[in-house]
């Protein structure tokens, strides 16, 4: 998801030696004494974040959704068939759907036997007695209007919307939310399809755009069905459609691994022509990733921009696009396509099993951000975005917090975008940039098509160290303060030591530059001194470390 778009400005991080004061500018970035309170969770959001027995009892493999949407009377009604495998012995299990819809019918797909359920906030519970291992198949028949998203995409829902000729627009977005708020499913990211195929019946004015391949159309008299076909797995929330009166642009791209991409833009007819210049930056965006990360992960469902009336969503194969055409990005990139294309990578082909750990899908697309930049010819701007996403970081919650709970953390703080950013940075310091690079791709590699949660990553980062950075972790993931490095001079000499660290953080080096010689040192929580070259007129300490810094000599 789009995070904000960032008003670039370079900050300046120096500290300034002269004689034997220190001087200079910092910006500091808050570090409270005390968290944030946590947020109170209604029942819903603990319902639809719960991995309970009656969720964690079955897999599903397959959806098949068939949707008439009525842009008019803004309604939708169709059924959804799901396929599914008992994991353990069960008598009820729970899907879900938000109670804006009415279901007509809820049957065995296999025997047609009609089965009882009860419904409470979103849940479906259905009564059904299955052994481990027995396939099933179920399918749930209903309708309604679906809420209207308040702020797309980050308070989703469906939006109701025309173009300049007066002819329908809608879609959906639902990351925050869930995808139970317009269709019936196991709503938890932990459990991702095998594969979906999605039917749209739409008014023949407009067309019906979703992730995945076209496969065909049925015409009717005032309406068409638009038959798309997923091939790969596909988190739920990611699931979606466009309605509107597109026109497309197609192209292939070749990628890295000798086959071809499928390039495919939907866009208002009075867009066509910017939009074909525009959209050339995807090919370079999605080379630089290949190359940064590793293959584009959805080659059988092609890449998609559709023109939308919100700034962004990185719904997989279908990435809405609603940031007007222009290169913001140092007037040169489409921040847009930079983040959402990332998305493909990291939250689409590598998702997480539960939203506590949303950093690996917002934080390293944010870091392929500034990836991307410095492989251009604009290395400088990347250093500049990325100071200012530092100066956005409010550490009011741990990065990782709050499991079992439908709630993503950008409601209260971007701390999962730049501090997860910040937080590979400060790590690719430590290791260096083949070491890091080389877990990037491993973990990528390994896990793409898969859920994850940190201890995934974590693992991978010790394996390839051959080290235990879990004291890494647990600070900068699991801890909400980020360390502070207090230090002074006297006499010639540098005293530091750390401050709101937790115990066992004393590894992490710093380097001091200081013009003609650059030293490392370790600080920990007990004061150590070192004395400053004779030679130094001036002293930076390593910007590229996330950290506070606390000068104690006025």
């Amino acid at each position: 998801m789009q995070n904000f778009r960032p008003w670039l400005f370079l900050i300046l991080w120096s500290v300034m030696l002269h004689g034997c004061s220190l001087l200079g500018y910092y910006k500091t970035i808050p570090n409270p004494e005390e968290p944030n309170k946590p947020p109170k969770f209604d029942k819903e959001t603990i319902m639809l974040g719960e991995l309970t027995p009656m969720r964690s009892s079955y897999d599903v493999s397959y959806y098949n959704l068939d949707l008439d949407i009525d842009p008019k009377k803004k309604f939708i009604s169709g059924s959804v068939t799901m396929h599914a495998t008992a994991l353990s012995d069960f008598d009820m299990f729970q899907l879900d759907l938000d109670q804006n819809f009415e279901i007509s019918s809820l049957k065995d797909a296999w025997t047609g036997e009609e089965l009882v359920y009860s419904r409470d906030q979103r849940g479906v519970f259905i009564v059904r007695n299955t052994l481990e291992s027995e396939p099933f198949r179920i399918q749930i028949t209903y309708s309604g209007k679906p809420k209207k998203a308040k702020k797309p995409p980050w308070k989703g829902g469906f939006v109701w919307d025309k173009d300049d000729n007066n002819l329908p627009w809608a879609g959906v977005t639902c990351e925050s939310e869930g995808a139970s708020i317009w269709w019936p499913c196991k709503d938890h990211t932990s459990d991702e399809p095998d594969s979906m195929d999605v039917h749209l019946t739409v008014p023949n004015m407009v067309k019906a755009i979703s992730n995945g391949v076209l496969q065909s159309t049925d015409n009717q008299e005032e309406k068409t069905t638009y038959n798309w076909k997923i091939s790969q797995p596909i988190n739920v929330y990611n699931v979606t459609f466009y309605l509107g009166d597109f026109e497309s642009i197609s192209n292939n791209l070749p990628s890295i691994t000798g086959d071809s991409i499928s390039l495919e833009y939907y866009v208002l007819p009075k867009n066509k022509e910017k939009a074909t210049s525009h959209f050339k930056q995807v090919e370079e965006v999605i080379h630089a990733f290949e190359k940064i990360i590793g293959p584009y992960p959805w080659k059988e469902d092609g890449f998609k921009l559709i023109e939308a009336p919100y700034e962004g969503m990185e719904h997989q194969s279908a990435i809405a696009y609603g940031s007007g055409f222009k290169n913001d990005l140092y007037d040169t990139y489409d921040y847009i396509i930079i983040h959402e294309t990332a998305h493909e990578w990291w939250g689409n082909a590598i998702s997480v099993a539960d939203l506590s750990d949303v950093w690996i899908q917002e934080g390293f697309a944010t870091y392929s951000e500034y990836l991307f930049l410095e492989k251009t010819d604009c290395e400088n701007c990347a250093d500049q975005l990325l100071n200012f996403y530092q100066h956005t970081i409010n550490n009011k919650y741990p990065v990782v917090s709050f499991p079992d709970r439908r709630w993503f953390h950008f409601r209260k703080s971007s701390d999962v975008y730049v501090k997860g950013a910040w937080i590979l940075h400060t790590l690719r310091q430590q290791v260096g940039d083949e070491l890091f690079f080389d877990i990037i791709r491993t973990f990528y590699y390994r896990f793409r098509y898969q859920v994850v949660d940190s201890q995934d990553f974590i693992d991978v980062v010790n394996e390839k160290t051959t080290k235990n950075y879990n004291w890494f972790f647990e600070q900068y993931l699991y801890h909400y303060q980020i360390p502070e490095l207090h230090f002074t001079i006297l006499n010639g000499r540098l005293y530091y030591h750390w401050k709101k660290t937790l115990p066992g953080f004393n590894q992490l080096e710093i380097k001091l530059d200081f013009g003609n010689q650059v030293l490392t040192i370790t600080p920990t929580q007990d004061e150590q001194e070192l004395e400053l070259p004779r030679t130094a007129t001036s002293v930076r300490i390593d910007h590229n470390i996330l950290m506070k810094l606390e000068r104690e000599d006025e």
